[in-house]
């Protein structure tokens, strides 16, 4: 053990005392700074955002009761005569279908800055309408298709990527370089095992490049307040430097195994670029492509196609639909009025509402494709090491899709909510416009200035707790340890030959 721990001082003193291999950690650790500004620039971005979204809708909402004040206290002035009910929140029926400004936003988590994921292409904030979900499942990011495609260069990117080839170029010299320069015969000789002494050159290499890779980027994001300094910043950043250290010691045994069998550096430096392609490029792709075959989901053309259809149907039984609404809700039924005049903006969200229905079979069987599909990838994420290490970080960032779907989940309830509310002021007005014609927009019929009754959506608890990667991630030290025994069995048949 003491001679391990010998070599061990003496190989890390001549890497330190080798220039490229100091270049090369500073350039990673710039790379590192670098990834970790352009997601605190893209988090900051994304909280402005939903703060100006946040405005927009308060803003309206005091500019619409200012004026619904102001004309229900005198509906004759002169500014008011070219108002059009449909486009004026004084009227609850331009209020719900036009006027009405509302959003939900997800909340952001303290290690919200330490990835991106796919937050470009899962919007942050989504405006809510009363009539229906399609503005929410629609919603997404206006950039560029090519920018969506390439993705953005962050800390994610940097540590799954990048971080590997750092780590290979840095291990492949160890026990490489030794046979190139026959000092292995003068280990053999003192006795030193030699694959005790793999493993503990490259797992010292490693390990001490990841430890100040995470030390560099944990004191940039603290400093520059990144990550806020408190108990859940302290968490995250450890909580991301753990899976770091995982991730690190997973590539530093893929360079010992490469190590144990190549004779040459020159060799090991093919050997590791290719196992870099394979785990890092092939396998993911390999993943992806058998989810999709494993679990298809229905082309988007079909979906389209049955929408028609669905429209198409609730059109033609229009009145049969409205007469199921109102014998549903006998309070709402027109005493006056025959179905046939009943105004098209007065049945609008129950149309809506008989879409849904139609489309309900349609949509189920979607949503069971994508959950099949989730499923799959759920399962083979453990034959991936980067997959399981991208989905982990992404996770404590809380930019996976799994909670993009709980915070939609919750958005469809706020929706709910919000139709109902309007569905019966909507109901309730028409009833009140039918005993006493109002020619304008008047209190007793469509008039409207009752705005902060309206839902507004509140985020749950939950979504403000960061996610954990779960038991998914044992997987990956698992790799390890079998890729490390895999090294010390190598390095052994190698010395049983001779080399």
């Amino acid at each position: 053990m003491k001679q391990i721990i010998t070599l061990i001082r003496y190989d890390l003193r001549s890497q330190l005392r080798e220039r490229g291999t100091l270049f090369l950690l500073l350039a990673a650790l710039l790379l590192a700074l670098l990834g970790l500004f352009e997601g605190a620039r893209f988090e900051s971005t994304q909280r402005q955002t939903v703060a100006d979204a946040a405005s927009q809708e308060n803003t309206a909402r005091v500019k619409a009761s200012a004026l619904a004040n102001s004309y229900f206290d005198n509906p004759d002035k002169p500014e008011f005569a070219q108002l059009q009910w449909y486009r004026t929140p004084i009227d609850v029926r331009g209020y719900a279908f036009r006027e009405h400004v509302g959003f939900a936003a997800k909340p952001a988590l303290p290690g919200a800055a330490l990835a991106i994921g796919q937050a470009d292409l899962l919007p942050a904030y989504v405006r809510v309408r009363a009539e229906s979900m399609e503005s929410v499942r629609t919603a997404s990011e206006i950039e560029h298709p090519g920018r969506l495609a390439a993705g953005r260069f962050d800390l994610l990117f940097f540590v799954v990527y990048l971080w590997p080839l750092f780590l290979l170029s840095l291990s492949v010299s160890v026990l490489t370089q030794d046979r190139e320069s026959k000092r292995i015969r003068a280990l053999l000789l003192q006795g030193v095992h030699l694959g005790r002494l793999l493993l503990a050159q490259v797992m010292a290499r490693v390990l001490l490049a990841s430890i100040a890779l995470v030390a560099a980027c944990g004191m940039a994001a603290l400093l520059s307040g990144v990550l806020p300094v408190s108990a859940g910043g302290f968490a995250a950043l450890a909580a991301w430097g753990g899976i770091v250290l995982l991730y690190s010691a997973f590539w530093g045994a893929v360079a010992a195994a490469v190590c144990a069998v190549c004779h040459s550096r020159m060799t090991a430096s093919f050997a590791a670029f290719g196992c870099w392609i394979l785990l890092a490029v092939l396998l993911p792709g390999a993943q992806t492509v058998g989810v999709r075959l494993l679990a298809p989901v229905p082309a988007r053309e079909l979906y389209v196609q049955a929408m028609r259809d669905a429209n198409d149907e609730v059109n033609a039984n229009k009145l049969a639909s409205l007469a199921r609404f109102y014998d549903s809700h006998p309070e709402w039924k027109p005493n006056r009025t025959a179905l046939e005049k009943v105004s098209s903006s007065v049945s609008r969200i129950q149309r809506a509402q008989e879409l849904e229905a139609a489309m309900r079979g349609v949509e189920r069987q979607h949503a069971a494709a994508r959950q099949r599909q989730d499923a799959w990838f759920d399962r083979l994420q453990i034959f991936s090491p980067v997959t399981l290490a991208y989905q982990s970080l992404a996770t404590l960032a809380g930019k996976d899709k799994a909670r993009q779907q709980r915070f939609l989940q919750e958005v469809a309830l706020h929706q709910g909510q919000l139709r109902d509310f309007f569905q019966r002021a909507i109901q309730e007005a028409a009833l009140g416009d039918e005993r006493q014609p109002c020619a304008k927009s008047c209190l007793g019929g469509y008039g409207f200035r009752d705005f902060d009754s309206v839902p507004r959506f509140r985020a749950s608890m939950a979504m403000a707790e960061p996610g954990t990667p779960g038991t998914r991630l044992a997987a990956l030290p698992l790799w390890t340890l079998a890729l490390l025994v895999l090294a010390v069995l190598l390095a052994g048949a190698r010395r049983g030959k001779g080399h």
